[in-house]
């Protein structure tokens, strides 16, 4: 049978991606643990993960073990973390797999120690010390009187210690305040020599302060081209690209309703064209009357109406050539994501991960 170009697709940079894991290395001044946990940020897990592991990064950190399943079944083979706190019914599969976990508490190390010994091997795992995220972790007074008990599990190797910024990109204090408690937890525990590895930062902790002890860090948002802050956009590299076609041009009368809700009125003859993508594919729905714009060969165009499901409206100039089959940039090139983010009211970490499986990913 014939196949069909895809009506949307991202189109996803390889050469870039690889310029801004160069950067988050040369800024951080340590190894890496690309993040690629929620497919990748939205770019493709297993694809990533192979491009992660032929650029010889440290680590590769997700959020659970289906996406560590999944890059094993790739055949990539390379050291994965695991980024939270772990449920009893999956620390079997962590223990088999050689997924390294992070240990929130002490009933969880003697529960991944048990299941080590019964399969005669000796799991890496991380201490996770909750300097403020709150998500998991040992409170920092409560490490002394655990750790003595943790060392004793003869069947964990504990290989490193990590936390966790919270607010890294909008609170330096508090921030500065996570990094000294995290350095003093260390040293509480021995110093740096206790540990393989030492890792707080994400990509706002790399790119806005000095490394301390740390010897890995997790960039995540940056590698994928997007900086957490404004000023450092210029040292980073666009990695996807979404777009769309053109599936049909007409010109509607005045007073003609557009979309769902008649919300848009035309209030002149206006030419219009309908763009194959929506919500359904993670277009943001949030965007509709907001004054976003979409690309045509560097021109942009105002959506019209409210963006559905699977397709919305653009407004054309009247005697515009634009035709059905006409690619149609979303974000990219000469619209940010940080644009479209901004007018959705949400971030791009939530813009890059809801664009759908139906959403065709383009390695370039």
């Amino acid at each position: 049978m014939p196949i069909s170009p895809p009506r949307s697709w991202v189109e996803i940079n390889l050469e870039n991606l690889k310029k801004n894991l160069s950067y988050a290395a040369e800024k951080s001044g340590c190894e890496i643990m690309a993040v690629v946990k929620a497919g990748a940020y939205g770019h493709g897990l297993e694809r990533i993960a192979e491009v992660m592991q032929q650029q010889g990064v440290a680590f590769l950190g997700v959020a659970n073990i289906g996406e560590a399943r999944r890059i094993r079944e790739a055949g990539v083979d390379i050291p994965i973390y695991l980024l939270g706190a772990t449920w009893e019914k999956e620390r079997e599969e962590i223990v088999a797999r050689n997924i390294t976990p992070c240990i929130s508490t002490l009933s969880e190390a003697e529960s991944f120690n048990q299941l080590a010994e019964t399969r005669g091997v000796k799991l890496s795992v991380h201490i996770a010390v909750d300097t403020g995220m709150g998500r998991g972790g040992f409170l920092p007074d409560q490490l002394a009187e655990n750790i003595i008990r943790l060392r004793e599990l003869e069947s964990l190797l504990i290989e490193g210690i990590s936390s966790h910024l919270s607010s890294s990109d909008e609170d330096e204090d508090f921030t500065y305040r996570q990094i000294a408690s995290f350095e003093d937890s260390i040293t509480q525990l021995g110093g740096a020599e206790k540990f393989k590895w030492r890792h707080l930062f994400n990509s706002g902790g790399i790119i806005g302060y000095k490394k301390g002890t740390c010897n890995l860090a997790r960039p995540g948002l940056m590698v994928y081209g997007v900086s957490p802050f404004p000023e450092f956009q210029k040292n980073l590299h666009l990695v996807m690209s979404l777009k769309s076609r053109i599936s049909i041009v007409r010109t509607v009368p005045a007073g003609h309703s557009l979309s769902y809700g008649h919300s848009f009125i035309t209030t002149e003859p206006t030419r219009i064209a309908t763009v194959g993508i929506g919500y359904g594919d993670g277009y943001p729905r949030q965007l509709s009357g907001k004054g976003a714009h979409v690309c045509i060969d560097g021109k942009k165009f105002p959506i019209l109406g409210r963006v559905t499901m699977d397709q919305l409206i653009i407004g054309l100039p009247i005697d515009s050539n634009v035709s059905p089959g006409a690619e149609v940039e979303l974000f990219g090139e000469h619209i940010s994501v940080d644009e479209v983010a901004t007018l959705a009211d949400t971030i791009p970490w939530e813009i890059f991960t809801g664009i759908t499986t139906r959403v065709e990913r383009v390695y370039l």
